[in-house]
């Protein structure tokens, strides 16, 4: 029986997803209140204005969404083992989900005038998601 060859990128995408989700658990809601009338209406994400509220009132939300999302990508992987192709497709999609929130965060930051307290994830991502969606791309 043939090995996955792509299995081995899922640990480190949900790891650095997992600190993304601790670092932006730590006070990246708080933020997010405090400057949002400085995004630009083209970048605001709906709902993200009450999710910010109810994140900060309710910590325990975040915490269990942030594992719903993990968990919920473990299952894919999980799932998606047994096939390269489905795996590859998978992790492609999961990426650029990534990316698009890593480069969000970074342009809500730009904008804001703003240093975000996930800026340490999303600048590593910027290195790494390229790095990962190469080796997912190349057969």
């Amino acid at each position: 029986m043939q090995t996955n060859k792509y299995l081995s990128l899922w640990l480190p995408i949900m790891g650095l997803h997992a600190l993304h989700q601790v670092e932006e658990s730590i006070s990246f809601w708080q933020w997010y209140i405090n400057f949002s009338h400085k995004i630009p209406t083209w970048l605001q994400l709906p709902r993200v204005s009450e999710n910010a509220l109810l994140a900060n009132d309710h910590p325990e939300y975040f915490v269990g969404v942030s594992i719903g999302q993990l968990a919920l990508v473990a299952l894919v992987a999980l799932l998606c083992r047994k096939s390269e192709k489905t795996t590859r497709i998978a992790l492609g999609i999961y990426l650029i989900g990534l990316s698009f929130f890593l480069v969000w965060h970074i342009l809500v930051s730009y904008f804001t005038h703003s240093y975000s307290p996930v800026m340490v994830t999303c600048l590593i991502g910027v290195y790494l998601i390229p790095k990962w969606s190469y080796q997912v791309m190349k057969k």
